[in-house]
């Protein structure tokens, strides 16, 4: 980040201003907060995971988790309550066992090939969707996520972008006219979130300091180890981006482009699932063909130098 930049600075400010809380005062502002979960929500947080054997570093499974007597709840509930009242982030639970599959049929693919999957630390996991049992409701009482957004969100999928994508479409052939589309992917998209970003737009929605210091610890001091066939890199210190398979990465980053489709100049013509964004055209159906041809040209090219002015800024 370049401190020159009027936002990057602020950015910047921020993050070192939110990193210098001492623990008194974090615990302080979390005494007003909502982040105080009762031991019947921590249950349903358990039983919310999927019963997977794969593990991380702390070799212990959601299975195993979940197999869990309910009378440890309690137990529990205390411990991550008290987690919560200082917003604490435990430096094992951050650090991530990663391993890439192989998105191509090439038996020596780049890196850009490989599809990392973050193995992370169960209780961590934990911790993560309870603190979204809070933050999601913030979101969504304040309506801070587009509806043209389907991922990463309850009782939406893919197939409710794709539905309303097929509506438009055929619309356009009810009057006899053509909708081009274009459909783009973010490279890298959470590999390469801005972490000081993401804080400064929910700074700027009036977003709760208990929630801006948490998630500030969330990302802070990240590290991951790659396994290949069991051999273990040296530690690798993430200074931006929210790892793979984490709970809160995704709403992290439909929520650091929560206002992208704004750029565009029909932004409800606009369909994202997560880092997938598809942008349907639709011509004014009263002009001539030629002159539609003429304004959807014109009207692609500026959002798509709109896209690249944002990304250059936000991605």
């Amino acid at each position: 980040m370049n401190r020159n930049n009027p936002t990057d600075k602020e950015a910047l400010d921020l993050w070192e201003l939110l990193d210098k809380a001492n623990p008194e005062d974090i615990q302080l502002v979390n005494q007003c907060s909502d982040l105080k979960l009762t031991s019947e929500e921590v249950w349903q947080a358990i039983k919310s995971l999927k019963g997977k054997n794969s593990s991380g570093f702390d070799l212990i499974s959601n299975k195993m988790i979940k197999n869990l007597p309910h009378n440890y709840s309690n137990i529990l509930t205390k411990q991550y309550n008290a987690l919560f009242s200082l917003s604490y982030w435990d430096k094992n639970w951050k650090q991530a066992r990663t391993i890439c599959f192989n998105k191509v049929d090439s038996p020596a693919p780049t890196t850009q090939q490989l599809r990392p999957i973050s193995l992370l630390p169960v209780m961590g996991k934990i911790y993560e969707r309870l603190f979204l049992l809070r933050f999601q409701k913030w979101l969504n009482n304040f309506g801070i996520l587009p509806w043209q957004q389907s991922g990463a969100r309850a009782k939406q999928c893919t197939v409710s972008r794709v539905n309303h994508l097929l509506e438009q479409t055929y619309t356009s052939l009810l009057y006899n006219t053509f909708t081009p589309v274009v459909f783009i992917d973010f490279l890298q998209a959470f590999d390469m979130l801005r972490q000081e970003g993401l804080l400064l737009k929910l700074q700027r929605l009036n977003c709760l300091y208990s929630y801006l210091i948490w998630i500030k610890n969330y990302f802070t001091e990240r590290t991951m180890k790659i396994d290949l066939n069991g051999q273990l890199s040296n530690n690798i210190i993430l200074k931006r981006g929210a790892p793979q398979g984490s709970v809160f990465g995704p709403i992290a980053y439909i929520l650091t482009h929560y206002d992208l489709q704004q750029i565009f100049k029909a932004p409800e013509n606009n369909h994202l699932y997560v880092d997938d964004l598809g942008c349907v055209f639709i011509p004014n159906i009263y002009k001539k063909y030629r002159d539609q041809l003429v304004e959807i040209q014109d009207t692609i090219n500026q959002d798509l130098i709109n896209l690249q002015q944002y990304a250059t800024e936000w991605h």
